[in-house]
């Protein structure tokens, strides 16, 4: 699947529908919910993927809180063999990067999962840590505080934000090989961070969750200064791709806007397992005339 697939509809003009794109054959749909029909579906298929969200009055598995996991009772299964091997050993963490309040994602994977099998570590810059103990999940950690581009080492208590690896330093965490699940809604900033997702020292996120915000997109590119020259979205995805990611889920998120939010679920596999895809990409030999 990963091989056969094509991440355009149009290989050649990517930026076709997004609203950057002045070149020709525009088709007049210039806004940024064609473009993601059109861009970037899911490339991989998890057999038993699940909506993760608390089955209580709260979501039920529904709303903009619950998230799309891969094959849930792995993490299970692997949590129990590293404790068995290390009984030091957390088992599974989870790191969930603005929640706004909603623990539904997080009390859902308890529920999934069973209670004590993961560490949550939920990063909010709201004053949600209450709520937070309301909802009874074992083992969460809640921090005030919000993740920015890694600079230089600062691991000083009491800073608005840190960079990803100055957190799981402060954490204690530099010593894994994995953190399962990274989810991450933190409203644009993911086009300043993504890249230090996978620096060097960093434990491997086996899981991403982000919802990616596409929405104002002129004003964002003044604000965020991208060193690319058109759209954030396409480095965004070829970055993640080319470090081993497959896509396995896509959702529009249309309750809070016309769908230029998107929520994606990818997943670490071996880099060999891109060699087909690679050598298709270099038989089809297609030349950009847009990005």
């Amino acid at each position: 699947m990963v091989a056969q697939h094509w991440n355009h509809k149009f290989p050649e003009r990517p930026l076709t529908h997004h609203p950057t794109w002045r070149g020709a054959g525009q088709s007049g749909q210039l806004h940024i919910p064609a473009w993601y029909q059109t861009n970037f579906e899911p490339n991989f298929s998890c057999q038993f993927e699940k909506r993760i969200g608390a089955t209580g009055e709260e979501s039920r598995g529904n709303g903009d809180g619950p998230k799309w996991i891969c094959d849930p009772h792995r993490i299970k299964r692997l949590a129990a063999e590293r404790k068995a091997q290390d009984p030091n050993h957390p088992g599974c963490v989870i790191y969930s990067v603005g929640s706004a309040g909603d623990f539904s994602f997080e009390k859902g994977m308890e529920e999934e999962l069973g209670p004590g099998t993961c560490e949550y570590h939920i990063f909010d810059m709201g004053d949600f840590e209450e709520k937070m103990k309301l909802q009874n999940i074992s083992r969460a950690h809640f921090h005030r505080w919000g993740l920015d581009t890694q600079g230089e080492e600062n691991i000083q208590p009491g800073a608005e934000f840190y960079g990803l690896k100055d957190t799981v330093k402060l954490l204690g965490h530099d010593n894994l090989d994995v953190i399962d699940v990274f989810k991450i809604d933190c409203e644009k900033c993911e086009w300043r961070i993504y890249r230090d997702w996978l620096l060097s020292g960093l434990p491997s996120l086996q899981q991403i969750q982000v919802e990616i915000h596409s929405g104002n997109i002129g004003k964002m590119h003044q604000a965020e200064k991208h060193d690319h020259d058109i759209s954030p979205e396409i480095p965004f995805f070829e970055f993640l791709e080319e470090a081993g990611y497959v896509r396995f889920h896509k959702e529009p998120n249309i309750q809070y806007n016309d769908g230029s939010c998107e929520e994606y679920a990818f997943l670490k596999l071996d880099k060999e397992f891109f060699a087909a895809r690679k050598k298709m990409l270099a038989e089809r030999n297609i030349t950009r005339v847009d990005i």
